[in-house]
Parts: structure tokens; C-alpha cells; sequence
């Protein structure tokens, strides 16, 4: 929930995200696909919260989430729900950036996050900060990165964003699995700042990728404490898990 890159290619859409946490005891679940009030969403499972930081909707919508929002933040020791847990009920919804709107923030840990909207092809960003609800929409047709404000500083983001740039102008042709291996070897070997962390406490415990089209999203998973991958995804037309 650290890194999170978007990038529009042809005729797919590639949101792809690193999970930078503390190990823990038990480890997240792979995704599974479960049933909510406005259909089916397909997630990997956080291991305490049994939320989320990344899903696809049957509808075609997709959603992922990054730790922060505009600045570093003082944690408190507790919160009234946990940010995976809002994730979902925000998801769960024919249009999230309404749904976010109307959702009730208080007492919650300044996230953000960002959805692509099958129905119309808008890319947006929502942010939390703990006092305000900020909403921006975002050009669909231009890639984009985002590092959580929590583990790294304005001059640090920048330099990923290079690095993303520079990986992107170097590839004769786009694929999921590139841009998977970018977040899971970028940078210039420097482990506290590359894609692929391992920051004192915090590491990078899974890469998720979700590739759509038009008749279709996918998700690719791979754990990398277990070393686990799977592929999941929608159908549109047949609306159900492949």
C-alpha cells in the first residue's frame, strides 16, 4: 500500500501495487472473490483487518489504496475502523467517488485512494487527511505513481517517478508482467528507496497487478515472504470469476 503505478496502454489499463508493512505473524491471504451488496469483488485479504488495499469489481471497476494522504502523520494507537475496512465499504458501491464522499471518515487513518471507473473511463483520486476529504479527477490517458507520504519524502517520489518514467520510455512493448518485475526490481539498488523495500521494520510483502480490457480484468498476486502467485479475474460478459 506503499507504491502504486497506473498506466494505460492500448487498449488495457495496468494498476499495479506493492504492500509495504511489517511482517507479520500470519500473512495476508491470496485473492479470493466474495459476495457484497452491489456484487462481487475479488481481493486479497489483509491479514488482521480482514480488509483490503486493492480490488476489482465485477462491474469493471478497479480500486487500490496508498498509507497517507498529503503529509506524514502521527499514528494514534487506535482507530475506530481500520482504512482495509473502509476500503471495502467505499468499493462496494456503483460509483466509489460518491460513495467516498458520503462515507463518514472521522476517526480513521489518513489514506488515499484511487479508482478507475469502468463505466465512464475516469481515472480519479481520493484523499483523507484526517480533517478533510480532498476529490480530484485525474487524466485516464496518462500514467501516473504514487509513494505513500509515510515512508518517503518529496525528493524521494520524485526519483521513483523518474525511475517509472525511464523504465516506461524504455520498453518497445508494455506487458503486465514488466511492469510486475519494475515493482519488483526498480530503483538503483539502494533497498530503503527502491520499489522493492526493506526499510528497517517495513518490507514489501506482495506485488498485486490488475490488467483490464474491455471484456475483461485480471489480477496477478504474488506473495513474496511465501513466494504464492495467482491469477484471477472477471469475464464481463459472462460476469464471474475466471
Amino acid at each position: 500500500m506503499s507504491t502504486v503505478t497506473y498506466l494505460p496502454y492500448k487498449d488495457k489499463i495496468f494498476i499495479t501495487s506493492n504492500r509495504d508493512d511489517r511482517l507479520q505473524k500470519s500473512g495476508d491471504l491470496a485473492p479470493t472473490v466474495k459476495t457484497f451488496k452491489t456484487g462481487k469483488i475479488l481481493y486479497p485479504q489483509h491479514a488482521e483487518s480482514e480488509g483490503t488495499w486493492i480490488g476489482i469489481h465485477n462491474n469493471g471497476n478497479a480500486m487500490v489504496m496508498v498509507n497517507g494522504a498529503f503529509a506524514p502523520h502521527i499514528r494514534k494507537d487506535n482507530y475506530r475502523l481500520n482504512r482495509e475496512v473502509i476500503f471495502l465499504e467505499i468499493f462496494d458501491a456503483d460509483n466509489p467517488v460518491k460513495k467516498f464522499n458520503e462515507t463518514d471518515l472521522q476517526d480513521i487513518e489518513p489514506f488515499t485512494l484511487i479508482v478507475w471507473l469502468k463505466q465512464n473511463g475516469t481515472l480519479w483520486e481520493m484523499r483523507w487527511d484526517e480533517y478533510e476529504k480532498f476529490v480530484a479527477s485525474l487524466p485516464a490517458d496518462m500514467p501516473n505513481m504514487w509513494s505513500s507520504v509515510t515512508l518517503f519524502d518529496e525528493a524521494m517520489m520524485r526519483k521513483r517517478k523518474k525511475w517509472f518514467e525511464e523504465w516506461r520510455l524504455s520498453q518497445e512493448v508494455i506487458t503486465g508482467e514488466g511492469i510486475r518485475l519494475f515493482h519488483e526490481h526498480g530503483g538503483e539498488g539502494f533497498e530503503r528507496m527502491n520499489l522493492n523495500i526493506n526499510k528497517g521494520a517495513t518490507h514489501t510483502l506482495s506485488i498485486t497487478g490488475i490488467e483490464i480490457s474491455e471484456d475483461r480484468s485480471v489480477m496477478y498476486y504474488h506473495d513474496l515472504i511465501t513466494g504464492e502467485q495467482t491469477i484471477n479475474g472477471w469475464l464481463f460478459a459472462e460476469d464471474k470469476a475466471e
